[in-house]
């Protein structure tokens, strides 16, 4: 009876998620965007072209934010998809419904007098990029334009007009499949650098980076072939597909560089990833293979640190507590944040040096270097 209110108890109350920690308070634009030059690719929207629904993260100089408001961490129709995917695995209902955020509202008439560099982010296959809100938070906290990116039909949404879409439409027993999917974020990606006016040829302060976790990180890599607007990528612990293996990244005259990020025992023994991981080696470009300690594949996102702030970590099962893995939420988000952040000083702010990516550090002994 105990540990049954304990898992209840949290869930009866919004519970405040942590700010940031960057110099930088937020505001946060949530949009839809059509894109008119492509018919939905799934054929199973109400509308006829493309849709996707995105998250906008823009730092503010301190002592510039108009008030503080408290947002919903996810809408309940998207809390109840996350519900069906991890409550199997031994995770509480309701979780992710019972969180808000703070973020700063500006008035009407406010204009951001400062552009940021770009960052995209594309979440994994079934989940959601809301479930990755406060890692997207802690970087643009840093002086970063960070855009969180759904892919409908693949992952689940709900759109502005109370349209609910369902994730998991793709069969990965089917690499056609795949590969179709793989194009439609792809293109999504490129889409979504239109709208921003992200030009090619662009110099690298002008230009982006793009991080994803899972099938967002073979997004990641897939777009980057796709689109030379984007510098830099990363690949949180993400099989990869697709042309971009054999390809290599980097185009004459452009650069590119990547990180293969994998958790301990996953990814980083995949062939694919050697495969692709060799191919930026010959060519000469900035890349890194890590690997983190004590994380599991979903550790990634938010869900390590929802799981702490809540209270319920020593409530679970063995089985979900493998779900969410041994390192604590706050050290997940500061490890991740950090690492990132450099890279995207290195990528995007033109720093020479590569700061934490350099070299093994003492102070983050879980991030194990594999090249």
């Amino acid at each position: 009876m105990l540990r049954v209110l304990l898992l209840l108890l949290p869930l009866c109350y919004a519970t405040l998620l942590p700010r940031p920690t960057g110099p930088y308070q937020l505001t946060l634009n949530v949009s839809q965007l059509i894109d008119t030059s492509r018919k939905d690719p799934w054929g199973k929207d109400t509308v006829k072209y493309r849709r996707l629904m995105i998250s906008r993260f823009d730092p503010l100089p301190l002592n510039t934010c108009y008030r503080n408001k408290k947002v919903s961490y996810m809408p309940p129709s998207v809390s109840a998809a996350m519900d069906g995917i991890f409550t199997p695995f031994g995770l509480p209902a309701g979780i992710f419904g019972s969180l808000d955020m703070v973020v700063c509202s500006q008035p009407d008439y406010y204009k951001p007098n400062e552009t940021w560099p770009v960052v995209l982010f594309s979440p994994g296959f079934n989940a959601t990029r809301l479930l990755y809100s406060i890692l997207a938070q802690e970087i643009a906290s840093q002086g970063y334009t960070v855009i969180t990116i759904d892919h409908p039909f693949d992952t689940s949404v709900e759109f502005l007009d109370g349209t609910v879409i369902y994730g998991g439409n793709v069969n990965f027993s089917d690499i056609n499949a795949v590969n179709h999917a793989l194009d439609i974020r792809a293109n999504d990606i490129s889409f979504v650098l239109n709208t921003l006016g992200i030009q090619y040829n662009a110099p690298p302060n002008a230009s982006a980076l793009i991080f994803g976790h899972s099938f967002g990180g073979a997004t990641a890599a897939a777009a980057m072939l796709n689109d030379t607007r984007l510098r830099g990528g990363v690949n949180l612990d993400g099989r990869l597909f697709g042309g971009v293996i054999n390809a290599g990244l980097g185009r004459p005259g452009i650069n590119q560089s990547f990180i293969l990020w994998g958790a301990e025992g996953r990814n980083a023994s995949e062939p694919e990833w050697e495969t692709f991981y060799q191919n930026l080696k010959r060519e000469g470009m900035f890349e890194r293979e890590l690997v983190l300690l004590n994380m599991s594949h979903i550790a990634f996102s938010d869900l390590p640190l929802v799981i702490d702030v809540i209270g319920i970590r020593n409530t679970l099962s063995a089985g979900a507590q493998a779900v969410v893995g041994s390192l604590p939420g706050k050290r997940v988000i500061q490890i991740l944040s950090k690492y990132l952040t450099d890279y995207a000083r290195f990528v995007l702010r033109g720093n020479e040096v590569e700061g934490l990516l350099s070299k093994p550090n003492k102070e983050y002994p879980e991030v194990v270097f594999l090249g």
